[in-house]
């Protein structure tokens, strides 16, 4: 099959195939599975071939007990780190590079939250940068009831690359400046002093223990990621529906229960994908705020958006499916088109992953490579998702909230309200609905005569009387 993004490609053994998170994921440890020896001799060889020139080497106890940490005694937490990179580093070195700081960095990450976005510290700190709340706002990262924007990948690491600059400028000295990331240019600027040195490995008794221990951290992270694989380890990759996405600014609110209507996708990964939204909401925006959703299903929202404008002649999609919390286990999975492609010459791992709209990462994720390098003839292992089939159109134009028949009997609908999708179902044990006008809570409690009013106030996280907007959206118990 030939194939014609922009220009001629070969491509051959096209087919459809239903791809699962195990299919691209680490088959789970076998007890019995072979770990080779922690050979200290060779460990040593790797540590002065390091990706990562950015801090001194030295080969202490705690880079061994990093190291150690991932190769032996936690390697499904290294699967997993490994897995997330495929979705995190193309982030962040993209905005190294457009902050023009030395591509290193990426493993921080790994150190800070394990490349997890909703990492929560003991002591507050969050997302994958782990920034205080306070620092966070000093950075510009919006934090109230409803975003955090230390959680968003893009915004926080932007915000990070600011802070990681402003570390190194005081400090002339990336091991100093990884340090004062930790634990504040203060303490470093003391341990400097007291040491009589601005070399860290004779001042890293000065600092406290957590940041005495972070540039070894950092060490045994770039390890992990250079050479993992002689330590038979395998990344654990997410499902594609994580992998390919495409990410847009949206200025309107949006539910992701709506969301999840319009595009057929789990709440779990439009969770998963905006972890910054406490509420499961996107509220309004001047600036914007950003969505990220799987390629396949961006061009339905799109097109539900762009239909919901009040001057546009578009039909609005039917939302009559169940809505689900995580994708049931006998629910079709996503379908993306697996296909065999042949390097021509002159063609880097950059230009056919802009091509095809995927990530290096990706590519080399797919076809376990390790190094950028590509011969004419090559074959490489590449997904595209399906094209996405537009739900069925109403015969006239809709309100974005206006109400919706569905099959689902509730009570609710004796009173004048419409239940959605069967939520409670998948959503433990509550039914969703919007108010069809301006109503006030005590009005809603009367009309749907709930006993206890309160436990539905605290439910919706209503503290005053005020009139709520119609469209807005309340649960009630089942």
């Amino acid at each position: 099959m030939k194939y014609y993004p922009s220009k001629l490609y070969l491509l051959f053994s096209l087919s459809l195939c239903l791809v699962t998170f195990t299919s691209l994921s680490a088959a789970p440890i076998d007890p019995e599975e072979e770990i080779p020896e922690y050979n200290e001799e060779e460990v040593l060889k790797r540590l002065q071939k390091l990706s990562q020139d950015l801090v001194e080497v030295q080969y202490v106890p705690a880079v061994k007990g990093y190291i150690k940490g991932y190769v032996i005694r936690n390697r499904k937490n290294a699967e997993i780190i490994l897995g997330r990179a495929v979705q995190y580093f193309p982030i962040f070195e993209h905005y190294l590079q457009k902050h023009n700081l030395p591509e290193s960095l990426k493993y921080l990450p790994i150190v800070e939250s394990a490349l997890n976005p909703q990492a929560i510290s003991r002591v507050g700190a969050g997302g994958l940068w782990q920034f205080m709340p306070e620092t966070g706002k000093e950075r510009g990262l919006t934090i109230n009831k409803y975003v955090d924007e230390r959680m968003d990948p893009i915004k926080s690491t932007e915000a990070a690359m600011v802070h990681l600059q402003r570390q190194y400028d005081r400090f002339d000295d990336w091991a100093l400046a990884l340090a004062a990331y930790n634990s504040g240019s203060g303490r470093v600027s003391r341990a400097i002093k007291r040491a009589r040195s601005k070399n860290f490995w004779r001042l890293m008794r000065y600092l406290p223990r957590e940041t005495r221990n972070y540039v070894p951290a950092f060490i045994a992270a770039s390890y992990l990621v250079d050479y993992y694989e002689l330590h038979n380890i395998t990344p654990a990759y997410p499902e594609l529906d994580m992998q390919i996405t495409e990410t847009i600014r949206v200025h309107d609110n949006h539910s992701f229960y709506r969301i999840a209507q319009v595009t057929g996708l789990p709440l779990d990964v439009i969770e998963a994908l905006n972890p910054s939204y406490k509420k499961g909401y996107i509220p309004n925006s001047d600036s914007g705020n950003y969505l990220t959703l799987p390629r396949r299903v961006m061009e339905a929202f799109k097109a539900y958006v762009a239909a919901s404008r009040p001057d546009s002649r578009e039909m609005l999609p039917i939302f009559s499916g169940p809505v689900y919390f995580t994708r049931p286990s006998d629910h079709d999975q996503p379908n993306y088109i697996r296909s065999t492609y042949i390097v021509l010459e002159g063609e880097t791992l950059r230009s056919i992953a802009r091509d095809l709209k995927v990530t290096v990462h990706q590519i080399k994720a797919w076809n376990k490579l390790r190094s950028n390098e590509l011969t004419p003839g090559q074959q490489l292992i590449v997904f595209t998702p399906e094209e996405y089939k537009r739900m069925i159109d109403l015969p006239a134009p809709m309100a974005p909230l206006a109400p919706i028949t569905t099959t689902t009997l509730m009570p609710l609908e004796d009173y004048g309200f419409d239940s959605y999708a069967p939520v409670g179902d998948y959503l433990g044990h509550f039914f969703y609905f919007p108010l069809p006008d301006k109503m006030k809570p005590d009005e809603v409690i009367s009309l749907l005569k709930i006993e206890d009013g309160h436990a539905f106030r605290e439910l919706n996280e209503i503290y005053k009387n005020k009139a709520l907007k119609a469209g807005t959206w309340l649960k009630v118990w089942r």
